[in-house]
C-alpha cells in the first residue's frame, strides 16, 4: 500500500480516522495524506464584502491548525505524512483527489445523525462509497478499538 488519504473536518469521527489511519500506516503504508476542504472562495468574486477575505483566511487557518493536530498523533514514523486545504465540495474533492494513482485507501469518519439529519445534509461519508473510484474506509464516531485496527491492518496486509 502507498498511500492513504485521510478526511479530516475537526470531528470526532474524523479524529478516529485520523487515528485509524496512523494504525494502518505504521503496518502498511509509505505516506498518509491529511486533507481538509472547504467551501469554495467566494472573497475573490466581484462584489463581495472585503471581510469576507478575512473570514477566508481564518477559515484557511482553523485548516491548518486541525491538520497540524492530525499530523501531531504521528510521531516517530518511516512513512510520510503531508497535508493539504482544498476548497469546494467535500465529497467531489476527495473522490478527485483520491483518483491519484498511487492513493490505496480512502479514510474518512462519520458522524451519527438521525434519518431527518442525514436527508436534509446529506453524508459526505455516503456520497464517497458511491462515487469515490478507491475503496473507502468509513470509521463511525465511536470509538474503534486498537485490537481491531490491528486486525484489519494484519487482515489487509496478508492479501
Amino acid at each position: 500500500m502507498r498511500r492513504i488519504l485521510v478526511a479530516v473536518d475537526g470531528t470526532a469521527a474524523s479524529r478516529e480516522a485520523a487515528r485509524t489511519a496512523l494504525e494502518f500506516a505504521e503496518r502498511l503504508c509509505h505516506r498518509v495524506t491529511f486533507v481538509h476542504v472547504l467551501p469554495h472562495r467566494v472573497a475573490d468574486e466581484p462584489g463581495e464584502a472585503p471581510e469576507f477575505a478575512a473570514f477566508e483566511s481564518a477559515c484557511e487557518q482553523y485548516a491548518e491548525d486541525l491538520l497540524k493536530e492530525a499530523c501531531s498523533d504521528a510521531g516517530p514514523r518511516s512513512w510520510s505524512v503531508t497535508t493539504q486545504v482544498e476548497h469546494g465540495d467535500p465529497a467531489t474533492v476527495i473522490s478527485t483527489l483520491a483518483a491519484a494513482e498511487d492513493v490505496d485507501l480512502v479514510i474518512v469518519g462519520a458522524r451519527t445523525r438521525g434519518t431527518l439529519a442525514r436527508a436534509l445534509l446529506g453524508s459526505v461519508s455516503g456520497e464517497l462509497m458511491s462515487r469515490c473510484p478507491k475503496p473507502v474506509l468509513v470509521v463511525p464516531e465511536r470509538s474503534i478499538s486498537t485490537e481491531t485496527v490491528s486486525a484489519l491492518a494484519r487482515a489487509a496486509s496478508d492479501r
